[in-house]
């Protein structure tokens, strides 16, 4: 997993945590992002880590090619531009990775940005929640549809709303 550990100057780092031994004992990676937080990380298909980091403005990313214990230089992502909120990312299948995220610099508009080339570029985007909006979370269902799961506030207090789609249907412009 990963988490955001606060350091002396009132800034968030990100780092990678994993047991091999049923918890027993810990391990923590090398830092894998400065100034990020809320992250979440995702295999590829060549084995390495992508993980995504929450943070103003361009979403953050960085890669680890030996499964999480160091990093590369982190970088952002151009077509990925949001306020800080939290997000979810996921392998749909071989080809696809899918990223739920806010598609505005308000609260407001979680849309799934779609990678067909391992997360380095996120050509296509698709809204599913034009309201305010914030916190997402995704699944594949048994039937191949994507489960999201979202806090919605479009008149009030947030209220959890769960929808499924197709990936036609993500992908239809």
């Amino acid at each position: 997993f990963v988490t955001a550990i606060p350091t002396k100057d009132n800034r968030l780092d990100n780092y990678a945590m994993w047991s091999d031994d049923n918890g027993q004992t810990w391990d923590i990676s090398t830092l894998a992002y400065k100034g990020g937080d809320e992250a979440k990380v995702i295999e590829l298909a060549d084995g390495s880590v992508l993980m995504s980091i929450r943070q103003r403005g361009n979403r953050g990313w960085n890669i680890s090619t030996d499964g999480g214990e160091t990093w590369g230089e982190q970088q952002k992502w151009e077509e990925i531009c949001t306020n800080a909120c939290d997000g979810d990312i996921i392998r749909y299948d071989d080809q696809t990775i899918l990223h739920s995220l806010p598609n505005d610099m308000k609260r407001r508009n979680v849309s799934i940005f779609v990678s067909k080339d391992e997360g380095k570029t996120w050509p296509y985007v698709k809204s599913i929640c034009p309201y305010n909006s914030i916190y997402s979370s995704m699944t594949i269902l048994p039937d191949g549809t994507i489960g999201a799961y979202i806090e919605e506030n479009p008149d009030g207090p947030c209220e959890m709303w769960f929808m499924n789609f197709s990936m036609d249907w993500l992908m239809k412009q």
